[in-house]
C-alpha cells in the first residue's frame, strides 16, 4: 500500500454516524477490581460517547470461564447497568478458555448475549488470570465455537518470546498468530476469527495474506490508541508519563501505524473492526513496579475516527463500517443503516476516566467531537 498523505481540506462542521456504534473490545472490571473501573461507569462512559454496544473481556477476577460465573456478571453488573443508563441495545461478554472448560464454554455459547470465546496464551504474562496452553484444547474450543456460529477471538503474544525478550514484541505477535492461523486452517470457510488488537503491518500482512487464501470470515480488530499513537512518541502528551502509554499488544513503530491507517482507509477490506480495547488501571497501578498494560480509550473512539477521517480523507460510509456494520456482521446482530448527522469541533481532550482515578493519556489531543445531533 502506497504511503498515505494527509488531507488538506478545511475543517467541516458536519459529520454523519450510524445510530448502533460497537465497541468489540473493553475491559469492564468490577468486582475485585472495581477500584479500577465498573461496568456501570464504563457503560456511561461508552453511552455519552455514542457508543451502544460493548463486548467485554473474560479476564476479569474471578475471571470469566464458566457459564455460572458468565451469568452472574451479566446479571448482577452489565444488564442492570445497561438498563439504568437506558442503553437498549443487549451488551455481549466473550468466555475464557482453557485447557479444560470444554463443557462450561459450549453452555456459554448458547447464551444470547455470548460474543464467542477468548484466546490468552497460558504462561503469557500480561494475562495471568486466564489462558489456554494445549493446541488440542484450541481445536476443540475452535469447533464448537464454529458449531454455535460465534466468534473466536485471539489475543496474540506467544509466550517464549515474551519471556525470552523480556516483554511484548512483534515477532512474538507474529508467531503466535501463525500458530492460530495454522490451527484454524481446516475451519476457514466457517470459523469467524478475530485477531485482536493488531499492532503493526507484519502481523496484519499476514491476516491480508490469509483472507485472500480463504479465510472467509477473518477479522482485523484496531484499537485507536494504535492508529492514534506510536513508539517514537507521535502524538504523546510531554506532561504524561511513559508508563501511561504502555499497553498489549505494544505501540510499534511510526510506520506500522501508518500502515494500519492505511488499511481502515482501504474500503476494498472488508472484514475489519474498531475495538478501543479500553483497560483503566488507575495511576498508583501505572506507576507501580508492575506498570500494567492498558489505555483507557472508550471515550476517545469515536473522536480519534471523525479526526482520522478529516485527516486523511476516509469517508463516513468507511468510518461506518468500521464502527457499526462491520462488527454488526460479525457478531450477528441487525442494525439499521441509516446514518444520523452530527456537528463536529475540533478542541482538546480533556475527559476523565472512573472520575479521575484513572490518567488519561489522550489529554492534550486535537479531536474532532460530535456535540449535536442534527436530525
Amino acid at each position: 500500500m502506497g504511503r498515505l498523505r494527509k488531507s488538506s481540506k478545511n475543517m467541516v462542521e458536519h459529520f454523519s454516524l450510524p445510530s448502533v456504534i460497537f465497541d468489540t473490545h473493553v475491559h469492564l472490571r468490577g468486582w475485585e477490581e472495581s477500584h479500577k473501573t465498573t461496568p456501570y461507569r464504563v457503560l456511561w462512559e461508552a453511552f455519552h460517547s455514542l457508543i451502544n454496544v460493548c463486548v467485554g473481556m473474560p479476564n476479569t477476577c474471578p475471571v470469566i470461564d464458566s457459564l455460572g460465573v458468565g451469568i452472574k456478571y451479566l446479571t448482577q453488573e452489565i444488564n442492570p447497568a445497561a438498563g439504568i443508563i437506558g442503553m437498549s441495545k443487549p451488551q455481549l461478554l466473550y468466555v475464557g478458555l482453557t485447557d479444560s472448560n470444554f463443557g462450561e464454554v459450549r453452555e456459554f455459547l448458547k447464551l444470547p448475549q455470548a460474543a464467542g470465546g477468548k484466546i490468552y496464551p497460558a504462561g503469557e504474562v500480561t494475562t495471568g488470570k486466564v489462558g489456554i496452553a494445549k493446541k488440542s484444547s484450541i481445536l476443540w474450543h475452535m469447533c464448537n465455537i464454529a458449531e454455535a456460529d460465534k466468534v473466536l477471538a485471539v489475543h496474540c503474544a506467544d509466550p517464549q518470546i515474551y519471556q525470552e525478550k523480556n516483554g511484548d514484541t512483534m515477532e512474538g505477535e507474529v508467531k503466535y498468530l501463525e500458530k492460530i492461523l495454522n490451527l484454524t486452517y481446516p475451519l476457514r470457510r466457517w470459523l469467524k476469527l478475530v485477531v485482536c488488537h493488531v499492532s503493526g503491518k507484519a502481523s496484519a500482512e499476514m491476516i491480508l495474506q490469509a483472507q485472500n487464501e480463504g479465510y472467509r470470515n477473518l477479522f482485523i480488530e484496531l484499537t485507536p490508541h494504535h492508529l492514534w499513537f506510536d513508539n517514537a512518541g507521535t502524538h504523546w502528551n510531554p506532561s504524561v508519563d511513559p508508563v501511561f502509554y504502555h499497553c498489549l499488544n505494544g505501540l510499534r513503530g511510526p510506520e506500522d501505524r501508518e500502515f494500519l491507517i492505511s488499511l481502515a482507509a482501504n474500503e476494498q477490506i472488508k472484514n475489519l473492526i474498531i475495538g478501543s480495547d479500553s483497560a483503566c488501571h488507575t495511576t498508583a497501578e501505572k506507576l507501580s513496579d508492575k506498570a500494567p498494560g492498558g489505555i483507557p480509550s472508550n471515550r476517545e473512539l469515536v473522536p480519534v475516527m471523525i479526526t482520522l477521517a478529516k485527516e486523511y480523507g476516509i469517508s463516513e460510509k468507511r468510518i461506518a463500517n468500521l464502527i457499526s456494520f462491520n462488527p454488526a456482521r460479525l457478531f450477528g446482530t441487525d442494525v439499521p443503516r441509516k446514518l444520523v448527522k452530527y456537528r463536529i469541533v475540533k478542541q482538546k481532550d480533556n475527559l476523565r476516566y472512573n472520575n479521575g482515578i484513572v490518567t488519561n493519556p489522550w489529554n492534550g489531543s486535537d479531536f474532532y467531537f460530535p456535540v449535536e445531533r442534527l436530525d
